[in-house]
């Protein structure tokens, strides 16, 4: 039998907690890192931190693997985690529109009440929030999270790490740079650099982020 283990073990692991059972998979748990985790107490099943995973869980064809930590730091848990040879797959909840266009990778989490039609790419360990709205011909890359309610509209291009916050909206033909965060409400008009804030309506640069990947969770 096929299990699976959830990636942070804090508020959104919940959600996709509940996402798995509606898809019918075995969740067997919570793999977390080892400094400040934290474990939302509606869990119950075994959290483990990952160097304790790594031993005592080898990698295999029966484990498959999810992330659901919300920022761009998840990106080093999921890449020791897939050199040491571990598998993820995408979650996708029932009720949504997905186009049969749709381009979708692996690791990705899509939650329920979005609306994703022709031609979009999406890459890999995204997260897709409830309420989402994306248009065609978009292309979001890797380690991307999406609030919810945000509306993409088309021929937009989502650079790696690029955090968007809900309700936000993003019209034609732009491009967000790599590691820029979208705030909440947001109405973006012009492209984004990479690495900056972005808030207001419309949207206009508030200060430089840099997001590190460091060991938390």
């Amino acid at each position: 039998m096929i299990e699976v283990y959830v990636l942070g073990a804090g508020k959104h692991a919940t959600e996709v907690s509940e996402y798995l059972n509606s898809n019918g998979h075995n969740l067997a748990g919570y793999v977390v890192n080892l400094e400040g985790h934290d474990t939302h107490p509606n869990i119950t099943k075994p959290v483990i931190p990952v160097q304790d995973f790594l031993t005592r869980y080898p990698a295999s064809s029966d484990i498959k693997l999810i992330g659901a930590i919300g920022n761009y730091q998840r990106k080093l848990i999921i890449e020791l985690l897939e050199l040491s040879g571990y598998n993820f797959i995408n979650i996708v909840h029932p009720h949504n529109y997905l186009s049969p266009t749709l381009k979708l990778g692996y690791g990705n989490c899509i939650a329920p009440g979005c609306v994703i039609n022709a031609n979009v790419y999406v890459g890999n360990h995204c997260i897709i929030n409830t309420l989402c709205n994306i248009s065609h011909d978009c292309r979001i890359e890797n380690y991307v999270t999406i609030s919810p309610g945000v509306t993409i509209a088309g021929n937009v291009h989502i650079n790696e790490g690029v955090f968007i916050g809900a309700g936000a909206t993003i019209i034609p033909n732009i491009t967000i740079g790599k590691g820029a965060y979208i705030a909440a409400g947001a109405c973006v008009t012009k492209n984004v650099p990479e690495n900056v804030m972005v808030a207001g309506v419309p949207a206009k640069v508030k200060k430089e982020v840099y997001q590190q990947l460091n060991a938390s969770n």
